[in-house]
């Protein structure tokens, strides 16, 4: 049974039949999404059940056989990966990517969109406005560093911090690029207990900040404490979609998950 949300112009994310083979492999099969401006929308579904693929089509960074994206009223799915960042819609991975010879500092700031200096003539004729954004980015940089506890790793490079470390650093990166949507990989994975919680803080606030959120994780806890509506994903479909109290208590979801 599934409550099957429908498209209306509060979502700020419409993805309707997806499709993505490998081969002779069904990885999403005629997958659909909606995820409404301001909320935090979960998406769940055992391992190997292609919600890392659907990401990955979300975001284009694999083409669909065939489906489309809505990203705030417009098409995206035929749009580069760099070009859906610039609308607003970010993603994270599993295992997060930062650029571990550049400083924690540097990789917040490579996230900055639309510099002035990076048009080579308007760096040179407009230095006074160059100069000013930087110092705009650094101090926007470190502002939300020292949100999430890594001012004082500023300095640092990136391939030192622990692997919790790095995924808040890919979470603040993602808010330099004044996101109107993050996509969450798996944002808990492989982080202590204490972090996971300091991380689902950080997500509270951005969302009260006006940031919606997709978020896949195989923590439930924090699924459940975190999102307004849940989406579960088996064998490359939709399986079911509700409030989280609706999910926990489907009988189609813990026969997917448990086998019963």
């Amino acid at each position: 049974m599934t409550n099957e949300e429908q498209p209306t112009t509060n979502n700020i994310l419409s993805a309707t039949g997806l499709s993505k083979s490998f081969g002779g492999l069904r990885a999403v099969n005629e997958a659909k999404i909606y995820v409404k401006k301001g909320t935090i929308t979960g998406l769940i579904g055992p391992n190997g059940a292609g919600k890392t693929t659907l990401f990955n089509l979300l975001s284009n960074f694999i083409r669909p056989d065939k489906g489309e994206v809505i990203f705030d009223g417009e098409p995206i799915h035929h749009l580069q990966p760099y070009q859906i960042a610039l609308q607003g819609c970010v993603r994270t991975f599993q295992v997060a990517r930062a650029l571990s010879r550049l400083t924690v500092l540097e990789n917040m700031l490579l996230a900055t969109q639309k510099q002035t200096g990076e048009n080579f003539i308007q760096l040179w004729f407009q230095r006074g406005q160059v100069r000013q954004e930087e110092r705009e980015n650094k101090e926007r940089a470190m502002e939300i560093l020292e949100s999430v506890g890594l001012a004082a790793k500023a300095q640092d490079y990136a391939g030192a911090l622990s692997g919790g470390q790095r995924k808040l650093l890919e979470m603040a990166r993602a808010l330099m690029t004044r996101p109107k949507l993050i996509l969450l990989d798996e944002p808990a994975a492989g982080v202590n207990p204490t972090l996971i919680g300091q991380i689902c803080e950080h997500i509270m606030n951005w969302n009260k900040q006006g940031i919606s959120f997709l978020i896949i994780e195989h923590n439930m806890d924090v699924i459940m404490s975190l999102c307004n509506h849940v989406w579960v994903l088996a064998e490359g479909t939709n399986l079911a979609d509700g409030t989280p109290e609706e999910i926990q208590t489907n009988p189609e979801v813990l026969e997917a998950y448990l086998g019963e």
